[in-house]
């Protein structure tokens, strides 16, 4: 009787507590797709850290701008990895914003003080975001977005190889592009969300594509290291679709 009557005492926040769970690890898998598009062969300046010669390469050429580079195969591993990109007087780079990891490592440490399994996590992941803020570059030049990783040594842009989740470089022609947003919202924003149709379409459900439930596309999310407002006017200018902030 004692134990029916503490069960139903205790009922509703059993179930809260489970619903928080559920919730807490939905976002987790969102920011750890975002944050694994991040990470590339350079992730930690380690040459080699992640060998590309099993990823699928999607992208044919990652510099529009200079001499094309050869298609890639499926196998093929991408081409100018740890190469330092020249300057480009044409490119804008997005301002920086630690907002997102801070925030994350904030809360992590939080709830970490309560319920160490799910804090922890959250916690880490936080301080990953912010680390990857102090190098990843949101740049856009005359034809494509990119991201680049920028040098500890000489503060130079380089190239950030191949991306981990679909493989091919972090490089997309505007003309490809069907849609963009932020989530939540462009006032509190978390992950940057895309879709283009750059890569093929056989791969359009990989990685994150498997959350895509409407096609046409291959969508990415980037956690938002960047100023987003900056980033949707550079987006708006340069004629980039979106349905919400661009419509065509």
């Amino acid at each position: 009787h004692n134990s029916v009557t503490f069960f139903a005492q205790h009922l509703v926040h059993i179930s809260l507590l489970i619903s928080l769970c559920m919730m807490v690890r939905r976002a987790a898998e969102y920011l750890l797709l975002a944050s694994g598009a991040l990470m590339s062969a350079e992730a930690f300046s380690v040459p080699g850290a992640f060998p590309c010669s099993g990823i699928q390469a999607v992208s044919g050429s990652w510099n529009r701008c200079g001499a094309a580079a050869p298609r890639l195969s499926r196998r093929a591993p991408a081409r100018g990895l740890g190469l330092r990109m020249q300057a480009n007087p044409s490119q804008v780079v997005i301002k920086e914003d630690y907002k997102v990891g801070a925030g994350i490592a904030a809360f992590g440490a939080a709830l970490t003080a309560l319920v160490p399994l799910l804090g922890l996590p959250f916690l880490v992941l936080g301080i990953f975001i912010t680390y990857q803020t102090t190098r990843v570059r949101f740049v856009l030049d005359e034809e494509a977005f990119e991201l680049k990783n920028l040098s500890n040594q000489d503060k130079e842009l380089m190239s950030t190889g191949e991306n981990i989740v679909v493989g091919g470089a972090n490089r997309w022609a505007y003309d490809t592009w069907v849609n963009y947003d932020f989530f939540p919202s462009l006032d509190f924003p978390i992950l940057v969300y895309f879709k283009e149709t750059q890569t093929p379409k056989e791969m359009w459900n990989e990685g994150p594509g498997t959350f895509d439930k409407k096609g046409g596309g291959q969508i990415h999310f980037f956690p938002a290291l960047v100023d987003a407002k900056q980033l949707n006017d550079v987006f708006v200018q340069k004629g980039v679709p979106s349905e919400r902030y661009n419509p065509k």
